[in-house]
């Protein structure tokens, strides 16, 4: 997986530069990710990266603004998890959430996450 990861590095700094490196290797096993916190950092549409990775998109991270649990920041979920719908995204939705600080309670983090989420999705899924 190759994933633009703006805060952490310029080398792969946009979704165009993470499907411009896919297409570079030209090799089937070759796809793309995407974390939505890089496009919060870039203050970015999440959205915009998900539907130009398309079928390319085979992995994915979501967590909020800071590292903070979907619906905990300024992140557009409602949006994220309606674009996965509409490019037939039928992989993990894993999270990177609550590790930017040491005060973080694991537990209560991924509760957060969950009890955020499945309405979204369970509301996009009957759309």
């Amino acid at each position: 997986m190759i994933e633009p990861t703006s805060h952490d590095s310029n080398i792969v700094d946009r979704c165009d530069d993470a499907l411009m490196m896919m297409r570079e290797v030209n090799k089937p096993n070759v796809k793309v990710m995407f974390d939505t916190f890089h496009a919060l950092y870039r203050k970015e549409p999440s959205t915009d990266y998900i539907y130009a990775m398309g079928k390319d998109l085979h992995h994915l991270h979501l967590s909020d603004n800071d590292r903070l649990a979907p619906g905990q920041g300024r992140g557009d979920f409602v949006g994220v998890i309606q674009a996965l719908k509409d490019i037939h995204y039928d992989g993990w939705l894993a999270m990177e959430i609550g590790f930017d600080r040491r005060d973080i309670e694991p537990d209560l983090v991924a509760r957060q996450a969950y009890e955020y989420l499945q309405p979204l999705i369970d509301r996009v899924e009957r759309d």
